[in-house]
């Protein structure tokens, strides 16, 4: 498990430096110290991305989380994962996208130890995705399989809010999301890549909505949220 503290979410992306808005460049995996505003945080939440082993959602191997608070990276959760045993062989369709092997896992903390460090970190928070069907159906499946109850948690997906957004686009897949929205992605298919392009594209659909809530968001692009509890769960969608 890493955890590291961050610099800012820019208005056109997570890389260069943005003086009119006093946003500060984003860059690699290092340990950073974040702002020293004080303001009490008026939008927080936490971007998501895993990678898993095959094509069944419940072998995750890889997950990575960026919490932003007030558009600012406050801090980054990076770890590989040892799969729930009933799902962790490795498919070579997965390991040519994003690189993991079954080698590199085996040391890594099992599903269950890693889900614990997850909710600590998530904190209550919403969660956000691009294509947040197939992240959030990885925490209720891997949970399934390893006989953990579903959380309590919502959560908002990038494509949908972008479907709103930016309407009658052939592809709505995080690379090009991204590029439409300035935002830096060097090394898709990498969890905290992924994660790290996912906030900023959140963010700046804030700002072509021109707001700076994720509430105030879902509301003005009339989308919905998600929700999982221990009973069921509901899709972010749009209404």
């Amino acid at each position: 498990m890493n955890i590291q503290k961050g610099p800012t979410l820019g208005p056109r992306g997570l890389s260069g430096t943005f003086d009119a808005d006093g946003f500060d460049s984003l860059t690699g995996a290092s340990v950073r110290t974040g702002c020293s505003d004080q303001r009490t945080p008026m939008d927080s939440w936490v971007a998501i991305d895993f990678e898993t082993a095959n094509a069944h959602r419940a072998s995750p191997c890889s997950v990575a989380m960026v919490r932003v608070t007030d558009g600012k990276v406050e801090e980054v959760f990076e770890t590989l994962i040892k799969p729930p045993e009933r799902y962790s062989w490795f498919e070579p369709r997965n390991v040519g996208i994003h690189g993991i092997t079954e080698s590199q896992v085996a040391g890594a903390p099992p599903w269950r130890k890693v889900w614990a460090q997850m909710s600590e970190f998530i904190d209550g928070s919403p969660l956000v995705a691009h294509n947040a069907a197939f992240d959030t159906g990885v925490i209720r499946e891997a949970n399934s399989a390893d006989g953990l109850p579903w959380p309590e948690l919502r959560y908002a997906c990038t494509v949908v809010i972008a479907r709103r957004t930016w309407k009658g686009l052939r592809s709505y897949t995080l690379p090009r999301i991204a590029e439409l929205a300035g935002v830096s992605l060097s090394d898709h298919h990498r969890a905290e890549a992924d994660a790290r392009a996912a906030a900023g594209v959140l963010v700046a659909e804030q700002r072509e909505h021109g707001v700076d809530t994720i509430g105030a968001l879902l509301h003005t692009s009339r989308v919905a949220w998600g929700r999982i509890s221990p009973d069921g769960w509901d899709g972010c969608r749009k209404r």
